[in-house]
């Protein structure tokens, strides 16, 4: 017993001494602090920079080109220029010189216009571009614009030939659009033979660019011409699906091919 109370009187009792000495820790004040709101203007003034920024990126250059004419016509301003889909850089071409006929458009940014289309709407494996002694020639396969033995020219076709449209609008020279068939017999209750069937789809190409977009009529010519002049052989149906198109033919002489 005598050990226990000694044991008992050695454990020290907690000291409460000094404890009112202790400084109080500081209450932090409500709110955030006033430099976060500062910061927190800066991200959103960065944020919105920066989305503007990849808006202008991703501009629908095609709709921009059709704003800038139609104001350029509206305005007669004759410096609305023109920019390149295929590289995104501005051309050296003027809109309004092109539309007033009194400049010529090389054969090199033609092309560039025209492909850059074509790739824009996926269709390099049913589009392509040749220069002849006529001058730039576009070739549109048969299935990607009509249905066989028909001349109604197919949706997924329209936004290319809007896009050609354009391009045909600030062309200076006469564009001529040709039909072509193969050599089998049309089997159409509307279409006797090939040569109608031929013009009719060149036609209703012309009046899609007449009628939808409103071009001059001045500008086109349009001919079928049947199977008479193929690509390539025609004992193949692969091959009969190459001599079935549309051609978009730009001239390369200043007023076309009937200048005399």
């Amino acid at each position: 017993m005598a050990d226990d109370n000694y044991q008992q009187d050695e454990v020290p009792e907690e000291s409460t001494a000094g404890r009112g000495d202790c400084p109080k820790a500081e209450e932090c004040p409500a709110g955030a602090p006033l430099w976060v709101v500062t910061y927190g203007d800066m991200m959103s003034l960065l944020l919105c920079f920066f989305i503007l920024i990849l808006s202008f990126s991703t501009m629908d250059v095609i709709k921009y080109r059709q704003l800038v004419g139609s104001l350029q016509i509206a305005f007669g301003s004759q410096n609305a220029q023109m920019v390149s889909v295929l590289t995104g850089k501005e051309a050296t071409t003027r809109l309004g010189q092109f539309h007033a006929g009194s400049a010529t458009m090389s054969q090199q940014e033609l092309e560039n216009e025209l492909v850059a289309a074509v790739q824009e709407e996926g269709m390099t494996g049913e589009a392509t571009l040749s220069r002849t002694d006529r001058g730039i020639v576009l070739r549109v396969r048969e299935q990607v614009m009509f249905e066989p033995a028909s001349a109604k020219i197919l949706p997924e076709s329209m936004p290319l030939l809007k896009k050609v449209a354009i391009i045909c609008r600030y062309f200076p020279r006469k564009i001529y659009i040709e039909g072509h068939t193969d050599n089998l017999p049309v089997r159409s209750q509307v279409y006797p033979s090939n040569w109608e069937l031929s013009a009719a789809r060149a036609c209703a190409v012309v009046r899609f660019l007449l009628d939808m977009e409103h071009l001059p009529p001045e500008k086109f010519v349009a001919s079928g011409l049947a199977s008479t002049v193929p690509l390539v052989g025609n004992s193949k149906e692969e091959d009969r699906a190459k001599n079935r198109r549309v051609e978009f033919i730009f001239s390369g002489r200043p007023g076309g091919e009937d200048d005399e």
